[in-house]
């Protein structure tokens, strides 16, 4: 750092005499105003090769920081699969029982002992041909969602698919339905309705 010469340091007295060109109750530092025209006098040039070199390191940090960026496919977690994943419902039998529930349309469930507490069963799959008189085969026109939904309690319901004397002893059970609720399932050949018993704490089958 250069040192300012002495004669210049202290720049102009407060004081103001007649005659004086400056103006009264301003300061004035030559040395100040030496620096200023250098700074007016540097050429554009550097002036946009400091700009280019603060761009290029913002680019570089950017790279390299990988919270910079959005996370690439490698950083990507796949979705769960196999056992941890449950069985999808169309892979439960009749009177299989589960660890969990939440909803007849979830895609997939914890199975676990029916010996054991549970939160619910699977206790029949009833083909809608049994309600219906639809064909079983891939021929068989799709009855319709709400013409579905009406016969569910019906299908479910039946002493042939469910015992009906235990389902009376369980406190705050409810039966829940599923069945195939858009052409696009009925025509992937889906076509039974699937009966669940819910209720906390469920212990043995109500299947029949």
């Amino acid at each position: 750092m250069v040192d300012r010469p002495d004669d210049l340091a202290g720049g102009w007295d407060d004081e103001w005499r007649p005659g004086d060109p400056r103006r009264p109750g301003r300061s004035f530092d030559p040395w100040s105003r030496g620096v200023a025209r250098r700074i007016r006098r540097m050429p554009w040039a550097w002036v946009w090769i400091m700009i280019g070199a603060m761009v290029a390191a913002l680019v570089l940090g950017w790279w390299l920081a990988p919270a910079g960026r959005p996370p690439g496919s490698a950083d990507l977690v796949p979705a769960e699969s196999g056992a941890d994943a449950g069985v999808p419902v169309a892979g439960l039998e009749p009177g299989e029982c589960l660890a969990e529930y939440s909803s007849a349309w979830a895609p997939a469930f914890a199975v676990a002992p029916c010996a054991e507490p549970h939160a619910a069963e699977q206790y029949a799959v009833v083909p809608v041909a049994s309600q219906f008189d639809v064909a079983a085969g891939p021929d068989g026109d799709w009855p319709g969602e709400e013409a579905l939904r009406e016969r569910a309690m019906l299908a479910c319901q039946d002493p042939a698919v469910l015992d009906l004397d235990a389902a009376a002893a369980v406190a705050d059970l409810r039966i829940e339905v599923r069945w195939p609720a858009t052409q696009a399932e009925w025509d992937a050949g889906v076509r039974d309705y699937r009966c669940f018993a819910v209720a906390p704490g469920l212990t043995g089958s109500l299947a029949r």
